[in-house]
């Protein structure tokens, strides 16, 4: 009996440290105005900034938007390593009945994929098509991490 817990100590020790080691604690992003936050890897969180995009009056595409429907829209963007800073996609919310009236099942999605669905609501995210950057770099790593959570309904929280 001294011998297998003899051996399972250090088995364990080896164990507990690389859980340790690969950890990243999850932070909540607030997408406000759109009534949801997402929970992200901490390294990422602070790469990411949240832009309004419901009252821009400029973009013409935002104002479409607000025309069929959508009650808040926002941009999540992503700041590389090298400073410079990336849409990554677009969050919308809208009653799910209005965002039916978008679907046309002979083209793509204008305001994204349907995430989740909830009390006649529904949060839509249109992301990139393409990876941003090389899949090797530390920023394409993060964007591949940060692809799958967006497009995960259970990364959602309401705010």
């Amino acid at each position: 009996m001294r011998r297998i817990n003899f051996f399972l100590i250090p088995v364990l020790a080896i164990v507990l440290a690389s859980c340790a080691t690969n950890s990243s604690k999850s932070i909540s992003v607030n997408l406000a105005p759109v009534p949801y936050a997402i929970e992200v890897e901490s390294d990422i969180a602070k790469r990411l900034s949240v832009e309004d995009l419901g009252s821009d009056l400029s973009n013409v595409f935002s104002m479409q938007a607000k025309q069929a429907g959508a009650i808040s829209q926002v941009r999540i963007n992503y700041k590389a390593d090298d400073g410079s800073i990336h849409g990554f996609a677009v969050v919308y919310f809208f009653a799910k009945a209005d965002f039916d009236k978008t679907l046309n099942p002979n083209e793509p999605p204008l305001y994204g994929s349907k995430v989740l669905e909830k009390s006649g609501m529904v949060l839509a995210i249109a992301g990139p098509q393409d990876s941003i950057f090389e899949p090797t770099t530390q920023d394409g790593k993060n964007i591949s991490a940060l692809y799958v959570l967006v497009y995960d309904p259970k990364s959602f929280k309401s705010s």
